[in-house]
C-alpha cells in the first residue's frame, strides 16, 4: 500500500515528534490505521452477513521502539496507559483505552505462539471515539502492524483483522463482528468495500468522484459495552434458534415470514432486521456500481428505519440527524452508522454542495435538538500499515 495522503505523513511527523518529547529518542517504527464508516450493512457482521464499509482519513498514528519492558505507551488525547508486559499480559489485567493495546499483544501472542518485544509507543489519533466509526478497531490494527513488523510474524492484513477481533471480544469483551477490524485492515483509498462476514471475502467498489461521504456526529456518545450491544446479539441468537438454522446469513425474508409465529414480536423483528438488511446490502453494491443515486437513497434510508423500529439501536439524536440529512440540498442518501445508542449518522453528498449539506444539516438538528453535532467530509482512504521503520 502507498504511504497514504499528506495528511497522513503530517500525521507521522506530528507522533514522531511526540515520541521524542516523552521517550527523548528517535521512533523505530511508525505506522497507521483508519477507523471506519459503514455505509450500508449494519448488525449483520455477527450474524455471518453483509456491509459495506469505508476506511476513512480519520486515524490513528503510533511511534514506537523496542524495550526490554514493560511496555509504556502513551496517548495524546488519553495520557498514558498501565504499564504491561507483552508476554504476560491476559485478559482482566487491563482496563480502559490500554485494553486495545495489551489486547492486541495478547491476541498475537496467542494467534503465533511467538514471544512479543515490549514497546515504547506514544499513539495520536483524530477518530473521534465514541462516534460509531471504529475508533477501537482502529487502535487495534495500529498495534497490530507495529508488533507484527517488529516480532517478524508477517502476517497477512486479513489475519491481523481476526487478531483484532478476538482482542475485542475475548479481552476486550465486547461481542463484536469483524466488519470494523477488516475495514481498518483492508481500506482502499478510493473505494468501499462489499465485504462478506462469513468467507471474508472482499469486493471493492469505486465511491464515483462526484460523491463525498459525510460524517455527521449528533454529539451524543456510546459505550459500546454498556449498551444493548451485547442484548441483540443474544436475540439474534433465539431467532436462530427459533429458524433452525446456526446464523441469520442462513436465513431469508421468506423463511423468517414462514416462522413468525414461533418467535416473540421482539425476536422476529431482529431477525427481520438482519435478512432485509443482507438484501439491501447487496444491491447497494449493484447501485454503487451503477451510479443509481436514487436507488443509493432509497436503501440508506430503508436501513436506518429498519435500525430504528426493527432493531431498535437508533435514538432520537440520530433519527434527528438522519430526518435533517435527508431534508439537506445536496443529499444522496443518510442513515444512522455503527452500533447505534448514540454516534454519528453517514451520509453520501454530491461533492460540489457538501458545504450547503453540511450548513443545512446543522441548522436543522440544531432545530429539532438544540444540539450543534459536528460534521465532518471524509475520504476513502488505504487500511493499516506502517509508515516507516524495519
Amino acid at each position: 500500500m502507498t504511504s497514504g495522503s499528506s495528511e497522513t505523513q503530517q500525521g507521522k511527523r506530528k507522533v514522531e515528534t511526540l515520541f521524542d518529547r516523552y521517550f527523548g529518542s528517535t521512533p523505530e517504527i511508525s505506522a497507521v490505521a483508519p477507523g471506519r464508516l459503514n455505509l450500508i450493512g449494519e448488525h449483520t457482521d455477527y450474524n455471518d452477513g453483509f456491509v459495506f464499509p469505508v476506511a476513512i482519513d480519520r486515524q490513528v498514528w503510533i511511534a514506537a521502539k523496542r524495550t526490554k519492558g514493560p511496555s509504556r505507551i502513551f496517548s495524546a488525547e488519553l495520557d498514558e496507559c498501565e504499564p504491561f508486559d507483552a508476554n504476560q499480559v491476559s485478559p482482566g489485567d487491563a482496563r480502559g483505552w490500554s485494553a486495545y493495546a495489551a489486547g492486541m499483544a495478547w491476541a498475537l501472542r496467542d494467534k503465533t505462539a511467538r514471544p512479543l518485544p515490549n514497546i515504547q509507543a506514544v499513539v495520536r489519533s483524530d477518530v473521534p471515539i465514541g462516534g460509531g466509526i471504529g475508533s477501537s478497531a482502529a487502535l487495534e490494527l495500529a498495534f497490530g502492524v507495529v508488533w507484527n513488523r517488529l516480532a517478524h510474524f508477517d502476517l497477512s492484513a486479513k489475519e491481523l483483522a481476526v487478531a483484532g477481533r478476538a482482542c475485542e471480544n475475548r479481552f476486550v469483551g465486547v461481542n463484536s463482528g469483524i466488519m470494523d477490524q477488516m475495514a481498518s485492515a483492508l481500506g482502499r483509498q478510493g473505494q468501499a468495500m462489499f465485504l462478506d462476514t462469513k468467507t471474508l471475502d472482499v469486493r471493492y467498489a469505486t465511491v464515483p468522484s462526484d460523491l463525498t461521504i459525510a460524517l455527521c456526529d449528533t454529539g451524543k456518545p456510546r459505550q459500546l459495552a454498556d449498551s444493548a450491544y451485547n442484548d441483540r446479539r443474544a436475540e439474534c441468537q433465539v431467532a436462530c434458534a427459533a429458524l433452525g438454522v446456526h446464523s441469520l446469513r442462513e436465513a431469508t425474508p421468506t423463511s423468517v415470514e414462514d416462522r413468525k409465529d414461533s418467535m416473540d414480536e421482539p425476536i422476529y423483528r431482529r431477525a427481520r432486521h438482519v435478512v432485509t438488511e443482507n438484501e439491501r446490502c447487496k444491491s447497494f453494491y449493484e447501485a454503487l456500481g451503477h451510479k443509481d443515486f436514487a436507488r443509493i437513497g432509497d436503501l440508506m434510508r430503508q436501513s436506518h428505519e429498519s435500525l430504528r423500529d426493527d432493531y431498535e439501536v437508533s435514538c432520537p439524536e440520530l433519527d434527528a440527524m438522519a430526518e435533517s440529512a435527508w431534508e439537506a440540498e445536496g443529499c444522496v442518501g443518510a442513515r444512522m452508522t455503527g452500533a447505534g445508542f448514540g454516534g454519528a449518522c453517514v451520509a453520501l453528498v454530491r461533492a460540489s454542495l457538501i458545504a450547503d449539506f453540511i450548513t443545512q444539516t446543522a441548522i436543522q438538528y440544531k432545530k429539532k435538538t438544540g444540539l450543534g453535532g459536528n460534521f465532518m467530509a471524509c475520504r476513502a482512504e488505504d487500511g493499516a500499515r506502517t509508515l516507516s521503520g524495519p
